[in-house]
């Protein structure tokens, strides 16, 4: 144990020096260790110079994170951001700089933008280039998307990343190596390919693997499941990741030592029966290594697998305490080489679940078998009886050793953490395990990858449904305010005191059987079958539910401040009218009206090429089977419109300019007929009301969707012989003044009014003049409803509101 007091005294020497932003601390304490040290040397010399050695390694372990803080003067390419101190005593101006910069990472798709890390190489002073260095972040549109090894050539003000008054994103950014902020600048791509040859190779390797799951299953399980195989949280949803914080379950999703160890126990429960269990830990090993690399080899994963790894060797040794020295080594380790690291909240929070794994679940299953026992029950000769005993033991230690972090760091309590866990920690192999073979087979070969997308589907929608269930109960979670560092340390010394209290007795299982060490994965056969049947039961009966049943649907996307409405003929033909501005946002609002299994979308039409509406269509047409692409004969020049039109080329998709007067049979007498715009209209040269204009009908009932018309166009078409009377009416522009004129109300006559807006919008759409126009119609907002879906017979009309 002398290791462990050792290395423990380097972490808080590290820790002490962080707490208080100075050596002191650590030197006074390691003084008085020193002191009671010496006045033991004759009595027990052994225990007297570990003291002293450990004295010395506090005071140590304060230094040299002293000696790692950075400089107080910014270099490299953080001298050039706006406010950086220059000579004479001056700032830098807010100039525009020019620079040059390498992609080092993928991008992170974020609603409207894309976030990449990039790594400056020179910068233009005086008309010449000079070499610089340091990590930039880059915000940039969504389009072009720029990819790992590319070389930009950008102009833009380079920011220092703000201090918070509740988050000091700048100290985050720094320990990863980013000193700027550049934000929607000019930007070229110059070079391709420039990056290291074998981590374009893992980069290629991880888009295959999340083209995959993204084309095999939906949103937002498809993003889930990225974010859990492949360490790419970016994309999955903000209403998902808020339910994950609020059930304390989103540590399943972070790549972290627990996760790794499920990693490798997934491949030992999977091996072991073959080859034996030293053979299988081996091969677990190597995949942890393989597995590192391939979710990008970032500190916070390499830490999390050096410290799952330890856990698992223990384990498997059947010793899982054995693990503590060397978990202890290597986080002292871990901050002699990087002291920082001690501040990153990952690392603590990944630290503080193995010590809680090490720790508090042996013992607690332990005591928990006792209980069993006096109850009754032998844990040894009951599989489910062990199993969820096991569970327990192991979220109850995980959850217990981080909730002060997650209590200091988030502010916020879960009250369902313990039961959500419980719930979802059993099941997460499984999630895990089938995301990683729907990735894998998708890659392969995307009919494979459909197959196994079942499987993972009905995985990850029970982890997404289970957050969702627990979220939503009163007070699943609060906020804890005023909870300090001092309240932390308060509640890790009693975590330690009642670990300490549960060793001191000891319950053994004495049933004379060797039992499967903490953290492996117990397959039971006969609950496997039972829950494979009660799978396939499931979704037969969900798929029997989903099925056309001879009615007419229109919904109205909630996708934020663009335009998409899905419509699903009665036939179960499927029409896509507009993208939005992102494709995250309209392909998790379509993957919630489709079954998951449906990947085909017979129409896809775009009313005009504007950001947003034709963003989102990027990503339809790689996510899905298109039959016909319609677009207005309007041409754009956006980035967004150029990516559009070269992927249907690339895809080499049946692609028509709309005319007025076209029409399209969608099966049983439902017809979408294309009233505008006219050749007059089109010369005119607005955008807005190049529009497609587009009449749903069916039996007795209409729909009109108008694009982002305005005045012109509209009067247009009232003096046109096209008949625009509808039932529904889906708003103009959004609600903008510039559109639904009373002519054009009058015309139409609707008796339900739909306005697709985003909450908060920056343009104050809908404007309050047209909502005064609408008044005596029922109208319905996306902003305020949510998704919005008709369904008719073709006679009557049923309406339902998201919210």
């Amino acid at each position: 144990m002398s290791l462990v007091y050792l290395a423990g005294a380097w972490l808080l020497g590290v820790a002490g020096s962080a707490a208080s932003g100075g050596l002191w601390w650590p030197g006074v304490a390691a003084i008085a260790v020193a002191g009671i040290a010496a006045s033991a040397l004759e009595r027990r010399p052994g225990l007297a110079i570990v003291g002293l050695l450990a004295a010395g390694l506090f005071v140590a372990g304060g230094a040299r994170y002293i000696d790692a803080q950075p400089a107080d003067e910014p270099g490299g390419i953080a001298a050039y951001n706006a406010g950086a101190p220059v000579a004479g005593g001056a700032v830098r101006s807010d100039e525009p700089v020019r620079l040059r910069a390498l992609v080092t990472d993928e991008p992170a798709l974020q609603g409207a933008s894309q976030r990449v890390r990039l790594e400056a190489r020179e910068v233009l002073v005086d008309g010449a280039w000079a070499e610089t260095s340091g990590g930039v972040l880059l915000r940039a549109g969504l389009f072009p998307r720029y990819a790992y090894g590319d070389v930009l050539e950008l102009e833009g003000v380079l920011e220092t990343p703000p201090t918070l008054p509740d988050f000091d994103y700048r100290d985050y950014l720094a320990r990863q190596g980013v000193v700027s902020l550049l934000a929607f600048p000019e930007a070229e791509r110059i070079a391709r390919g420039e990056g290291n040859a074998a981590l374009a190779a893992l980069h290629d390797v991880r888009g295959r693997l999340g083209d995959g799951l993204a084309q095999a299953l939906p949103e937002p399980q498809a993003a889930l499941a990225q974010g859990i195989f492949l360490g790419q949280r970016s994309a999955i949803p903000d209403d998902l990741t808020d339910d994950l914080n609020a059930t304390g379950t989103s540590h399943l999703v972070a790549i972290s030592g627990h996760n790794v160890s499920l990693v490798a126990a997934l491949v030992i429960a999977a091996l072991a029966w073959l080859i034996g269990r030293r053979q299988a830990a081996i091969v677990a090993l190597v995949t942890i290594a393989g597995y590192t690399a391939l979710t990008g080899a970032s500190p916070t994963v390499v830490r999390a697998a050096i410290m799952g790894g330890l856990f698992i060797v223990a384990t498997l040794a059947g010793r899982p305490s054995s693990a503590a020295p060397a978990i202890a080594l290597s986080a002292a380790a871990m901050t002699a080489w990087d002291p920082l690291v001690i501040e990153d909240v990952s690392f603590q929070l990944s630290f503080a679940a193995i010590m809680g794994l090490v720790y508090l679940s042996p013992s607690l299953e332990a005591h928990g078998a006792e209980l069993l026992r006096r109850w009754g029950v032998e844990p040894a000769e009951s599989g489910v009886a062990s199993f969820l005993l096991e569970s327990t033991a192991v979220t109850a230690g995980a959850v217990a050793a981080t909730l002060p972090l997650i209590a200091l760091y988030f502010g916020r309590v879960s009250l369902v953490t313990f039961v959500a866990n419980l719930v979802l920690v059993p099941a997460f192999p499984l999630i895990l395990g089938s995301s990683a073979l729907t990735a894998a087979a998708g890659a392969l070969w995307a009919p494979l990858g459909d197959a196994t997308g079942w499987l993972s589907w009905a995985a990850l929608t029970y982890m997404i449904e289970v957050a969702r269930f627990f979220a939503a109960l009163p007070l699943a979670s609060f906020e804890v305010s005023g909870f300090g560092k001092g309240h932390a340390a308060a509640a890790y010394v009693a975590l330690v005191a009642i670990a300490w209290w549960l060793t001191r007795r000891p319950r053994p299982l004495d049933d004379g059987s060797r039992r499967e060490s903490l953290g492996t994965v117990r397959l039971q056969p006969a609950w496997l079958a039972i829950g494979g049947l009660a799978l396939a039961a499931s979704l037969a009966w969900w798929a029997a539910l989903d099925s056309p049943d001879g009615r007419l649907r229109v919904s109205v996307l909630d996708v934020g401040q663009g335009d998409a409405i899905l419509i699903e003929a009665p036939d179960g033909r499927h029409v896509l009218v507009d993208g939005g501005p992102d494709g995250e946002s309209v392909l998790e609002a379509v993957g919630e009206e489709l079954p998951f299994w449906e990947r085909t979308i017979d129409l896809v039409a775009l009313s005009h090429p504007q950001e947003d509406h034709v963003a989102g269509l990027v990503d339809v047409l790689g996510r899905y089977d298109v039959g016909l692409v319609l677009s207005s004969p309007a041409e754009g020049e956006s980035a967004a419109y150029t990516a559009w039109r070269e992927l249907i080329a690339r895809r080499g998709l049946p692609y028509r300019a709309a005319s007025a007067g076209d029409a399209i049979d969608l099966g049983d007498g439902a017809t979408l007929t294309v009233l505008g715009p006219d050749a007059v209209v089109l010369a005119s040269g607005e955008p807005n009301d190049a529009s497609l204009v587009l009449m749903l009908r069916w039996r007795d009932v209409a729909f009109l969707l108008t694009g982002d018309i305005e005045r012109a166009a509209e009067e247009a078409l009232v003096h046109s012989d096209a008949e625009v009377g509808a039932q529904v009416l889906k708003v103009a522009h959004h609600g903008s003044a510039t559109s639904t004129s009373a002519a054009f109300l009058d015309a139409v006559n609707p008796e339900v009014a739909v306005i697709s807006a985003g909450e908060g919008n920056r343009f104050g759409h809908p404007s309050a003049s047209v909502l005064e126009r609408l008044e005596g119609t029922l109208v319905l907002r996306t902003d305020e409803h949510g998704t919005i879906t008709f369904t008719t017979d073709g006679r009557r009309l049923w309406v339902e509101a998201e919210r």
